[in-house]
């Protein structure tokens, strides 16, 4: 993860086909961000914010509903 504004990833998500796939050290505590950050503009709702299954420990997948 780079110093974009935490919205910009969830616009990302939004526009791309089904999602991204972010990297991060702390995923629930990036997860908590990024839910605040998506109660800001109710068009981010579609994107649902999910710790990867494969790769628990370091990866959040913002997947376009």
């Amino acid at each position: 993860m780079n110093d974009l504004p935490l919205i910009h990833y969830l616009y990302q998500a939004l526009n791309s086909e089904f999602g991204i796939v972010v990297e991060t050290s702390d995923p629930e505590r990036l997860r908590q961000k990024l839910y605040a950050e998506r109660k800001k503009d109710p068009d981010l709702a579609c994107v649902s914010i999910n710790i990867s299954r494969t790769q628990p420990e370091r990866q959040l997948w913002l997947i376009k509903r």
